[in-house]
């Protein structure tokens, strides 16, 4: 799709894990960032990793961000992304999230033609860091958070026209929801090799 940016935020180290950063995690032969962007390929023609870390800041073929403020929150890596985006819509992503879904990525930009935000709801929680962007409409509000103080992810969208996906439907293109599983502890992480080893993850790609 020719409108849409991929941005994956790649800034987080997992405390949890040591310290490493959750974009390098192995995962049955390929980091989690490999997967992502394999995952994201095709979709997304421009691609742009926001990272605080140098040994990412050699990933090919993508556009590299620096995080200009990695303490302060995911908000001003958002904005660096949003800023040199060149494409109208923009999928926003975690590096922790290894189990994309491309069918329901393809669902969501389409969505996303006639709003400014689409993005998940599971259970009570708001899934802003899988969810897909209007550049424009969305780098203006976040970056007016941001003026006044306010880090809060989900902070920018009272004044946008968003819309949200609930379970139901997000179940219909990814019945188990493992586009939305991330890794935090050694768990997760053991738990992410095991679905991987099963083969029960979603496909990079539509064939």
């Amino acid at each position: 799709m020719d409108g849409v940016s991929g941005i994956v935020l790649a800034g987080g180290r997992g405390t949890r894990l040591g310290g490493v950063n959750k974009a390098l995690l192995d995962i049955a032969g390929r980091t989690t960032l490999q997967r992502l962007l394999d995952t994201l390929a095709g979709l997304a023609p421009e691609m742009i990793l926001v990272v605080n870390d140098e040994s990412l800041a050699r990933t090919p073929n993508v556009r590299i961000v620096r995080d200009p403020d990695p303490h302060a929150g995911v908000l001003p890596a958002m904005l660096a992304a949003l800023e040199v985006a060149t494409r109208p819509l923009s999928v926003l992503v975690a590096c922790d999230m290894p189990f994309l879904n491309r069918t329901l990525l393809d669902w969501m930009v389409e969505t996303g033609l006639d709003c400014d935000v689409v993005i998940p709801r599971v259970g009570e929680q708001l899934q802003p860091m899988h969810a897909v962007y209007r550049r424009d409409a969305c780098r203006d509000a976040v970056a007016a958070a941001l003026a006044r103080g306010d880090r809060r992810m989900i902070s920018f969208l009272d004044h946008l026209r968003v819309r949200e996906v609930g379970e139901q439907e997000l179940r219909r293109l990814d019945p188990e929801l493992q586009s939305f599983f991330n890794i935090n502890t050694r768990e997760d992480l053991d738990r992410a090799r095991e679905i991987a080893a099963a083969g029960s993850q979603p496909p990079a790609a539509p064939g």
